[in-house]
């Protein structure tokens, strides 16, 4: 028995002590015209490094929930795979990946395929690209893969060995596997997994935000049928924008480890409880060919949005095109009786806003608020998410501590996740 399959009998014998008591409900089920052929559960920035640590306890929750939700199909009852964009371990160490691999094993029924892509970010850490040899003598999965699941086809690309990002010859091995797939079945999506978004696709890819690439693009672009599914951002996969289609379709899986958001050009921002991200997309594809997706709440074991994609085989994509559902969007609108509260105390404010509302394929993505003196000139400005990105969301936003002089106005405005600014709430101090 070798070194490594010693190490993971071991940490599989631990990892199903505490594995059966991470409970997960099922999430609701109110799709009933929509039947699926295949099923599977997609997530990524686990960033696993001690067995049993939070990553790991996220993983067993969201893999249970999934075998929850396909348990109470009466159509459907298979989880067909669990699928992985990178950064499964947060330092890249050898008991890193033993901890993925152990609770994994201990929690994934017979049937289901475990398949996964590594990062050059956290998961070549500490071996570099030696960690792709790790990995499979581990699995027994090859890191770039291309496996038919119920006759679909699923391809994952990792880092490149040598150093290297992504090599050349990952992109002409990529396109030759996306054009085998296509002949086989041009009329159904081919998911292709790897651990950056494309750029210039969903929220979180742009050049401001800093977490897109390039590479493969040129190559997705000749397959309309394409689903390329992707993490890396932290962005919430609940957001609108975090589903694009040009050409072929992106996706951004969430992922299980925080939150993170560009704002005003400014990245990297982390909001309040950015630590309790779990998200994850249950995939389904039916008969016609027609992509379900909803994004899971892995603790809250609820779904928190839902995307249908009807036109995966279309050269012309305008359903989840950023360009047409701008141009589709309406401004949000706060309630006919809505107004700020407003309190102080020793000199400092508080202004509570209610919630907005928005109308479709839309949320509220901020609040703004301005304080302008009696001469007319701004003295504070701030804005707050709206916290869309949580299953709860509160029914009202705060903005606290701020200075304000007699005779000032406090405008509020809501702010939607396409630019579309609200009519204003105000409030005149003095």
């Amino acid at each position: 028995m070798s070194f490594i399959s010693i190490i993971l009998s071991v940490f599989t014998f631990f990892a199903s002590l505490f594995i059966p008591y991470v409970s997960a409900p099922a999430p609701e089920n109110t799709d009933d015209d929509f039947i699926p052929v295949v099923r599977f559960i997609a997530t990524s920035d686990t960033h696993i490094a001690t067995l049993g640590d939070k990553g790991c306890k996220r993983v067993a929750k969201m893999i249970n929930s999934a075998y929850a939700y396909a348990d109470a199909d009466k159509d459907y009852t298979k989880l067909d795979a669990v699928i992985f964009s990178g950064d499964v371990t947060d330092d890249g160490a050898f008991t890193s990946f033993a901890s993925f691999v152990a609770t994994t094993d201990s929690v994934l029924r017979e049937g289901t395929e475990r398949l996964a892509v590594l990062a050059k970010s956290h998961d070549g850490n500490m071996y570099g690209s030696e960690s792709l040899d790790i990995f499979t003598q581990m699995t027994g999965q090859e890191t770039d893969f291309h496996r038919i699941i119920n006759g679909y086809h699923f391809i994952g690309i990792s880092r490149g060995k040598n150093g290297v990002h992504y090599s050349e010859e990952q992109k002409t091995w990529l396109d030759e596997q996306l054009s085998i797939a296509v002949k086989d079945a041009p009329l159904q999506p081919v998911f292709v997994f790897n651990h950056e978004h494309i750029k210039d696709t969903v929220y979180g890819s742009y050049d401001i935000d800093g977490w897109g690439m390039d590479f493969f693009r040129d190559v997705l672009e000749k397959y309309p049928q394409v689903i390329d599914i992707s993490g890396h951002s932290h962005y919430p996969a609940n957001d609108p924008r975090a589903i694009w289609q040009g050409t072929f379709t992106a996706i951004n899986d969430g992922g299980l480890a925080y939150y993170e958001f560009t704002v005003d050009d400014e990245n990297t921002i982390h909001p309040d409880n950015y630590k309790t991200m779990t998200q994850a997309l249950m995939i389904e594809v039916d008969a016609f060919n027609r992509v379900l997706v909803k994004v899971l709440d892995v603790d809250k074991g609820v779904f928190v949005a839902e995307y249908l994609i009807d036109n995966v085989a279309s050269p012309v994509k305008l359903k989840y095109n950023f360009e047409a559902r701008k141009l589709l969007s309406s401004a949000p609108e706060f309630k006919a009786d809505a107004q700020l509260t407003v309190s102080e105390k020793y000199g400092s404010f508080t202004v509570t806003v209610p919630q907005a509302e928005v109308e479709g394929d839309n949320e509220v993505f901020l609040y703004r608020l301005t304080v302008t003196n009696a001469e007319g000139n701004i003295t504070h400005s701030a804005w707050e998410l709206s916290e869309y990105y949580f299953a709860d969301v509160p029914e009202t936003i705060t903005f606290n501590s701020f200075r304000v002089k007699d005779g000032s106005t406090i405008t509020v405005v809501a702010e939607d996740v396409w630019g579309n600014v609200s009519e204003a709430l105000t409030y005149n101090i003095g």
